[in-house]
């Protein structure tokens, strides 16, 4: 990413597509003039009199018709446009310092048509200002303070938030919930340092400036902080991936059926307001489902990723033969289905064993070891009542369920949403999933010099061995909050953001 401080940068800051309300955002230290050129409020009030954060109600001038790629020409005081239409406009303006990037900056809110927005932009482009590189709002609010690494990742996991647990640990991120602690803990790092140095100044003479217990004691502390941002580091998917309910069982016990009657009752809407298809080929052939199926649901605001497996199928051994219904060998594509089942009961959050209503405890399976939910289908068909929760081992919460007349499909959604909450608060932290991932190193990294550290001073090796360590951990730690960095670093982060953020 080029990044220019002494440029005004502009960009569209709301989602793509037609809406009520769209926004133009500018930042830079021309950002006033360029927008006083364009904008006329309503009481007349000169833009150049505002001192303070102010919202303007007004009419801003916009270049129809004009080819958006010509549109930044030389910077000149003299701009007056070409033939433009007045829209209804108001106008949110930070003059001073007082911003989210600490520069100058106003945001233009329209009819949110696309064609008129955009030709918005291109006109501000004209006025003086650039388009903004994605990310780059975000990137001079860091690099003027205002942010440090980890609020600046928080922004973009607010962005990509699926459900309210993830957005809550991004807000939380982004109110200093990581930083805080982190930068208290370097901190005290850099004050121990600080007494070793002086410990080191005077070192021919009998002044001590802290004891080796109490270094100990701080490093010992120093370490159990960092082990509690190690585990919530370790409870994030790095993946961003939505947690995964995987159906699993023997063949033809209807997991398929149910797959279907999920996503027609809960599959998230996707474009033109229409469903997911129910891609689940159902048929009372054993082994109808070879590879695994995978679609979104949305169970009360909670997204999860539906997954359908080949059924766990019981093969007879080489050297035996059944008379009645002889168990087959497995073929090639057999194992191989066998194999990506597995693989997705391993990857899996919640898994959900279904057997048939109609069979009884002792005829569960092999596929209920280690499951979360016992899901009884086909109820439509059992010859008798289906069984109670008595007739099954256990603990796992257990539902009664058709597919082909609707029954116990919202018992299981409410089940697998309070399953899902669960997962969620046990893996909880205050770190967003690209924070972890940035940080992983450089936390293990401090937290193996503190170790280091320690273990010198139990050995009384030396407090010059010491300081060195901790300089290695702290450098670390600026790592992660941003006190140390490069530009390839800043590129990787912030060009994973969208334009106008």
């Amino acid at each position: 990413m080029s990044y220019h401080a002494d440029d005004t940068i502009c960009a569209i800051a709301t989602a793509p597509g037609g809406a009520a309300r769209g926004m133009v955002r500018v930042s830079g230290p021309d950002a006033l003039r360029i927008i006083a050129q364009l904008f006329q409020p309503r009481d007349g009030q000169p833009l150049d009199a505002v001192r303070g954060p102010t919202a303007l109600a007004g009419d801003v001038a916009v270049e129809l018709g004009v080819d958006r790629g010509s549109t930044n020409p030389p910077l000149t005081p003299s701009y007056r446009g070409g033939e433009s239409t007045r829209v209804p406009c108001d106008l949110f303006l930070w003059p001073t310092v007082r911003s989210y990037t600490r520069e100058p900056l106003a945001e233009l809110h329209t009819v949110g048509s696309p064609p008129l927005v955009e030709a918005l932009l291109a006109t501000v482009c004209r006025a003086g200002a650039r388009l903004a590189e994605p990310g780059e709002f975000t990137l001079r609010a860091f690099l003027a303070g205002r942010l440090d690494l980890t609020q600046a990742e928080a922004v973009l996991g607010v962005i990509d938030a699926h459900g309210e647990n993830e957005l809550t640990g991004a807000l939380a991120q982004l109110a200093g919930g990581l930083a805080r602690p982190l930068h208290q803990l370097r901190d005290e790092l850099l004050q121990l340092l600080a007494e070793l140095e002086a410990g080191l100044d005077f070192v021919d003479e009998d002044i001590e400036f802290i004891s080796a217990d109490a270094m100990r004691q701080r490093l010992e502390s120093a370490r159990s902080q960092l082990a509690d941002v190690t585990r919530q580091m370790a409870s994030r998917h790095t993946s961003r991936r939505r947690m995964q309910v995987v159906l699993v069982g023997e063949p033809n016990v209807g997991k398929s059926s149910l797959f279907n009657a999920l996503i027609n009752g809960h599959g998230i809407v996707e474009h033109c307001g229409q469903r997911q298809s129910t891609p689940a080929l159902v048929s009372p052939q054993r082994g109808t489902t070879r590879d695994y199926l995978t679609a979104t649901i949305d169970i009360d605001g909670l997204q999860c990723e539906l997954v359908d497996t080949a059924g766990v199928a019981e093969f007879a051994p080489a050297d035996e033969t059944y008379p009645s219904e002889p168990l087959r060998q497995p073929s090639a594509i057999d194992t191989a289905a066998q194999a990506l089942a597995a693989e997705q009961r391993q990857r899996a959050a919640i898994r959900a064993c279904c057997v048939v209503a109609s069979q009884t405890g002792a005829h569960i399976g092999p596929s209920a070891a280690n499951c979360d939910i016992l899901v009884l289908t086909k109820a439509d068909q059992a010859p008798q009542p289906s069984p109670m929760p008595g007739d099954f081992p256990g603990i796992m919460p257990i539902v009664v369920t058709s597919s082909r007349t609707g029954q116990g499909l919202e018992d299981f959604c409410a089940a697998l949403r309070k399953l899902l909450t669960n997962e969620r608060a046990a893996q909880h932290g205050q770190i967003v999933a690209a924070t972890a991932e940035r940080c992983r190193e450089s936390v293990r990294l401090a937290d193996a010099a503190l170790g280091r550290a320690t273990e010198i001073v139990v050995a009384q090796g030396g407090d010059e061995l010491v300081a060195a360590e901790l300089r290695t951990a702290i450098s670390e730690l600026g790592k992660v909050v941003g006190t140390v960095y490069t530009d390839d670093l800043l590129d990787r982060i912030f060009s994973t953001f969208c334009i106008g953020k």
